[in-house]
C-alpha cells in the first residue's frame, strides 16, 4: 500500500498542475485510487464465485461453457 501511495504521489507531484494541489488532495486521490482497486478485486472475486454456482443451462444462455468458467475461476483476484 505504501508503494502504491508513493507511485500515485510521485505522478501527481510530477505534473505542473498538481504542484499547486495541497498534499491532502494528493493523498485523497491516492487513497481513492487504492480503494477503487480494492473494490475491483472484490468484485472480480465475487463474480468468479457466482459463475461457479450457475448450472450448465444458464452458462449456455450467456455463451459460456463449464471449461470457460473453470478457466476464469483459476485466475487470481488481481488478474483481469
Amino acid at each position: 500500500m505504501t508503494k502504491m501511495i508513493e507511485t500515485y504521489t510521485e505522478s501527481f507531484v510530477a505534473s505542473p498542475r498538481a504542484a499547486r494541489l495541497p498534499i491532502t488532495a494528493v493523498l485523497l486521490r491516492a487513497i481513492t485510487a487504492g480503494m477503487d482497486t480494492l473494490y475491483e478485486w472484490q468484485r472480480r472475486f465475487s463474480d468468479r464465485h457466482h459463475l461457479q454456482t450457475l448450472d450448465d443451462r444458464l452458462l449456455a444462455d450467456i455463451g459460456l461453457s463449464r471449461a470457460d468458467v473453470n478457466s476464469e475461476s483459476q485466475k487470481p483476484f488481481w488478474q483481469a
